[in-house]
């Protein structure tokens, strides 16, 4: 029988579920693709960092060092793929170890978040310690790329089917690389790597001032130097190019 269903609004026709599916993924795809459009973005960021805007956020009342865009793209990859263990180099003050943890939550998974750092703070610690959503993390004190921090995530994940790696901690090349050669190689199959700030290649090479990072030498040239070495880990675009104003920006990996 004909759809004889009224299907607009205000004049529009209103397609259904798997038509706004497949709208969504040919806008997905052009978005992506669109360099001219990307480079605004960009241009958006750096004119925004002059008021430190990636550090103006909260995550439930604690500071959290993302850009809101990333903080929806992560939504959509913990709901879609929902990660068993979650580990994150680079705590800061706390916040992504309670978006983290918050997400798992809003999956239906018991939080199980592991946040290492070469140093951690007092104030971050008590506030992780006293927040009603910091059941489920753990930290460690240690260079993300020490044998300590290798034998605590293996020890995390053991047993796990889904993992998800965030990488977010010192920003140079060498560092980055370091950490994706010991700590990506632990991932189950399918296990995923976020590795933040790949931006930094796109910005004006010398943004970062009194930074040891910087065009050159950052997040993104170690993720291509650690993937023409490992063929068991691919760019899984559909995450690492969903997002317009992005740190994340071809920085999402997967292991096959």
């Amino acid at each position: 029988m004909a759809d004889t269903t009224d299907r607009s609004s205000h004049g529009d026709y209103v397609p259904d579920g798997s038509e706004f599916a497949d709208q969504r993924r040919a806008w997905r795809e052009s978005l992506a693709n669109d360099q001219a459009l990307r480079q605004q973005a960009v241009d958006l960021q750096v004119a925004a960092e002059r008021h430190s805007y990636t550090y103006q956020w909260e995550w439930a009342g604690v500071p959290v060092i993302r850009i809101p865009d990333d903080v929806m793209v992560l939504q959509e990859l913990f709901w879609s793929y929902r990660p068993e263990r979650v580990v994150e180099t680079g705590v800061a003050r706390g916040g992504s170890m309670l978006l983290n943890a918050s997400l798992m939550r809003m999956c239906g998974i018991e939080p199980a978040v592991l946040g290492i750092d070469h140093k951690l703070f007092p104030h971050t610690t008590t506030a992780l310690a006293e927040h009603p959503l910091g059941g489920g993390v753990t930290l460690l004190e240690a260079d993300s790329t020490s044998g300590d921090a290798v034998d605590a995530m293996r020890d995390f994940i053991d047993g796990a089917e889904r993992v998800v790696l965030v990488l977010d901690s010192n920003h140079t090349h060498d560092h980055v690389l370091g950490e994706l050669e010991a700590l990506a190689p632990l991932l189950p199959s399918g296990g995923m790597v976020l590795v933040a700030d790949t931006l930094v290649e796109e910005f004006p090479e010398g943004h970062y001032q009194g930074r040891p990072w910087d065009r050159g030498d950052n997040p993104m040239t170690a993720v291509n130097t650690f993937l023409e070495a490992h063929d068991g880990f691919t760019r899984a675009q559909e995450w690492g190019r969903r997002a317009l104003v992005t740190e994340f920006r071809d920085g999402i990996l997967r292991r096959r």
